[in-house]
């Protein structure tokens, strides 16, 4: 039997309202009950952990921003954390723009407190319980603490996700990893390079001492490539990025018809 279960959250574990069915709950609790280590892995930041954590009643570890950082969801402490490298970032603000000078960013930051940075143009997708600190982009790498750089074009940019994606990666592919996660949010999500979600699983894996083929992954997004690619049963939702359904080794119904539950049923009862 599978030992350690990896889901990826928005679009996979959550449905299109943004909820966590009764269904997939009670099957990550089966999961955990039956031994299996669970292990939730998103390009989210920790500051969303604890409202998971408390939906599902997983209160194991996180992996974050992408794979650059490793959470202990019941303390909110950081484990592990990746950092992106001020300069080499900063060069990658200017690429960006020579494709679109009206291109926005943000920042996730590994700290307790102003852990989401904007500048003064950039429109945050999720409503803040409070107001994000808006600055220029250069000062965002002050503390050193940067896990995660996002870019969002400008409204009247002429490339959809993938074609900035790919035009991004020409020009500063060799700088930072890139990635996306939503099919209608143009956003680039940029780690350090040879971070990202199937390596931070990997690494993670390891450190429990457990084997690669004794990991289940599932996602929808091409962020989650990497997990589902490394893991020894790799699986994606029927609402999944075409490129990740190439990769998985199984096809499972929707996020919206429990896909997990359906996905945990089987592991279970191999």
């Amino acid at each position: 039997m599978m030992q350690l279960f990896a889901t990826d959250l928005d679009g996979t574990l959550l449905n299109s309202s943004g909820e966590i069915s009764q269904a997939n709950i009670s099957a990550l609790n089966a999961a955990k009950n039956a031994g299996l280590h669970v292990v939730f892995v998103t390009g989210r930041p920790p500051r969303w952990m604890e409202q998971i954590g408390h939906a599902t009643g997983i209160h194991s570890a996180a992996i974050c921003a992408n794979g650059a950082l490793v959470l202990d969801v019941a303390t909110g402490e950081t484990i592990h954390a990746d950092f992106l490298d001020r300069e080499l970032a900063l060069e990658v603000v200017q690429g960006l723009q020579s494709l679109d000078a009206g291109v926005s960013f943000a920042v996730e930051v590994a700290t307790q407190s102003d852990s989401f940075l904007i500048d003064h143009t950039y429109q945050p997708r999720w409503e803040t319980p409070r107001p994000v600190p808006r600055m220029p982009v250069e000062e965002m790498f002050s503390s050193g603490r940067v896990v995660k750089l996002l870019a969002r074009p400008s409204k009247n940019a002429s490339l959809d996700a993938d074609q900035f994606v790919s035009a991004a990666e020409e020009i500063a592919g060799h700088l930072v990893d890139f990635t996306h996660s939503n099919i209608h949010d143009v956003l680039l999500e940029m780690s350090p390079i040879g971070i990202n979600k199937g390596s931070a699983l990997e690494r993670f894996a390891t450190n429990l001492g457990v084997s690669q083929n004794l990991v289940a992954a599932v996602g929808d997004m091409p962020n989650d490539i990497p997990m589902i690619s490394w893991a020894g049963k790799g699986a994606a939702v029927a609402n999944a990025h075409e490129e990740v359904k190439a990769v998985a080794d199984l096809l499972l119904p929707s996020n919206d018809d429990d896909a997990v539950a359906h996905f945990i049923g089987q592991l279970l009862n191999d």
